[in-house]
């Protein structure tokens, strides 16, 4: 974002809170990056709290962490193999590979066709459950990062 974006969005914005979204894996990579994004962030002169977005891989993880969001956004009854769920999908190897399979397998869908995969991120984004996409690590760590984030700027959480 240059620094004439900024000064836009920050004039349409009353308390702005900035993301800064960077896939996790490996660590040993990504650590070294987001360092330098807040060792950036805390000697700029914005005023505005950032907040990290890392999930541990990727962040298609996030979306398979409800099964019953998954079934409503596929349109099925049950998932004939489920994928791992709460914090399990951390661990997955590959998430847009099983998102892919699911969309193909589970609801004879072409995920290479254009617009499936909008079609099917966003019910399942309107469908996922917090509590569910609480028991993921990083977006617990996003979540906690969001409240001090937003109560820093005056806001009440629960």
């Amino acid at each position: 974002m240059t620094d004439s974006e900024l000064d836009r969005f920050r004039a349409g914005v009353e308390e702005p809170v900035f993301l800064y979204h960077h896939d996790g894996a490996p660590p040993a990579k990504s650590g070294p990056v987001l360092e330098r994004m807040r060792q950036t962030w805390r000697t700029s002169d914005f005023e505005e709290p950032l907040v990290v977005v890392v999930p541990m891989r990727e962040t298609e993880a996030w979306l398979l962490a409800d099964q019953a969001a998954l079934v409503r956004a596929l349109n099925v009854r049950k998932l004939g193999r489920a994928p791992a769920s709460g914090s399990e999908v951390e661990s997955c190897p590959d998430p847009k590979a099983v998102v892919e399979t699911l969309l193909r397998d589970e609801a004879g869908m072409n995920p290479k066709k254009n617009g499936v995969l909008r079609n099917f991120y966003v019910p399942v984004a309107e469908n996922a459950g917090i509590a569910e996409l609480r028991k993921v690590p990083a977006f617990q760590q996003w979540w906690n990062d969001m409240i001090e984030a937003l109560e820093g700027l005056g806001y009440q959480h629960g």
